[in-house]
């Protein structure tokens, strides 16, 4: 049996490229389109340990350290995972600053 609820990175990815087309003309149109990015993949790391491990089991390369984070390894899944959904949300924006100009 698996749990449909389990949150994985894909789902993740999804559900941000969702709320930043939601929101387009408001983030294409600030002054700082990067930093609005920066703060919608933010708001999509989890922030419970068991979420973090979950997401983590649903692709084990986040785990890898290749960058120093201060803190335990949550917080260094926690960083990997913005890390994975920043660059999702840089290839949006850059993808519709295109669309656009």
């Amino acid at each position: 049996m698996t749990d449909t609820n389990k949150q994985n990175i894909y789902t993740l990815e999804q559900n941000l490229i969702e709320e930043l087309n939601d929101n387009k003309e408001d983030i294409l149109e600030n002054s700082c389109p990067e930093d609005v990015v920066s703060q919608y993949a933010d708001s999509w790391v989890p922030i419970y340990n068991y979420d973090l491990l979950e997401v983590a089991q649903s692709d084990l390369t986040l785990g890898y350290i290749d960058h120093e984070v201060e803190g335990d390894i949550y917080a260094q899944l926690s960083f990997s995972i913005y890390q994975r959904l920043q660059a999702v949300g840089d290839q949006w924006l850059q993808d519709n600053q295109v669309e656009v100009a």
